[in-house]
Parts: C-alpha cells; sequence; structure tokens
C-alpha cells in the first residue's frame, strides 16, 4: 500500500520546500513501482533538481572513464597476483560465453548484441584498477545482464527532469567520487 511505504524522502521547509531524496543505482524500473506517490509528486513539483552526479553530461562519463584506469600505462596483469588474475579472466571468458543465453528478446529486438553489450561494460577491463573491475565484475549477473538498456534510477529522473524542462545540476565533481575508490589500497579492495 502507497501509505506504507518508506519515502525516503526529506524535507526541508521554506518557501518553496526543498526536498532530499535517496536514490539506488539501480534500473529503475525494480523500484519505480516502490516510490511512494508523495517522493514523485515533490520531483514533478520541483523546479530545479540536483543529482550526484550529471548522468547526462558526456564529460562526465568520459571523467569516470578516465578515471577508473591504472596510471602510466600499467595492466591489471601487472598488478594482481597471477593465479587471481586467471581466474577474474577465466571468468570473464565465461561471462562473455553466457551473455547471448541470458539477453532478453526484447534486448536483441532493440538491435543489442551480446559482444557490444560485454564490450559496453568489460571492455578495457585489463586497464582498470582493481576497485572499478571488482564492481564490474559485481554487475555482471543474468539479472543486471537482463535488465541493460533500462536506466538506472539517477539517470532516469535526470532525463524526465530534462523532458519536464527543469533546471539541474549535480551536487558532487567526477573527482569526488573517484578519488576515495581509487585511494582503497589492495587489501581494502
Amino acid at each position: 500500500q502507497q501509505g506504507d511505504l518508506n519515502s525516503f524522502l526529506w524535507t526541508i521547509r521554506r518557501d518553496p520546500p526543498a526536498y532530499l531524496f535517496g536514490t539506488i543505482h539501480v534500473p529503475y524500473t525494480r523500484v519505480w513501482d516502490f516510490i511512494p506517490d508523495n517522493s514523485k509528486a515533490a520531483f514533478h513539483t520541483s523546479s530545479s533538481v540536483y543529482f550526484e552526479l550529471d548522468l547526462t553530461d558526456p564529460y562526465t562519463i568520459s571523467g569516470l572513464a578516465s578515471c577508473q584506469m591504472l596510471p602510466h600505462g600499467e595492466n591489471l596483469q601487472d598488478v594482481l597476483p597471477r593465479e587471481l588474475y586467471r581466474r577474474l579472466k577465466r571468468h570473464l571468458d565465461y561471462i562473455k560465453l553466457m551473455l547471448p543465453h541470458w539477453m532478453t528478446p526484447d534486448q536483441r529486438g532493440k538491435g543489442l548484441y551480446a559482444d557490444y553489450l560485454f564490450n559496453a561494460i568489460a571492455g578495457n577491463w585489463e586497464r582498470k584498477r582493481p576497485v572499478w573491475v571488482m564492481l564490474m565484475v559485481n554487475s555482471l549477473t543474468e539479472t543486471d545482464i537482463r535488465s541493460r538498456g533500462v536506466p538506472v534510477l539517477d539517470l532516469y529522473l535526470a532525463q524526465e527532469a530534462e523532458r519536464m524542462k527543469k533546471t539541474t545540476g549535480a551536487v558532487e565533481r567526477v573527482e569526488e567520487q573517484c578519488h576515495p575508490l581509487n585511494g582503497l589500497n589492495f587489501s581494502q579492495v
């Protein structure tokens, strides 16, 4: 029931009111039906919307991609223990083999090919820092693959805000997202 749902919506009582809403980085279709009407109404009535990052900005996307890379032309093979690297490579080979079986007819109907999807998710994996490879591997599951092509909640809301001609912005820069993760040492990762 709508009334029983926790909205994760904070209201700052001022004129006009301001809202703070916590999102999650999953395909919006997984959570949209569970977002209470008060949160959706706050979004629709707001004239300005600010996100963690501006996922509609190509510079943000390219910045996120470049911050994930190992420095000085290093490869993952140079920084991972040999056996861990071999296990990772075998696992990614398995994922590449399974990907066509995990894709939905709808994805294939939209012209999405398994090789393209694998390269979009895991391309250049051997040049990425271990923490980003770990996050990538965690997203290479059958469930996650089946929802590829559906925007995550943040991106969906950003696209809706643009469509509704709202003022949009970001509260963080790419560096503020990347540097803490890149600062983790190998044992922490």
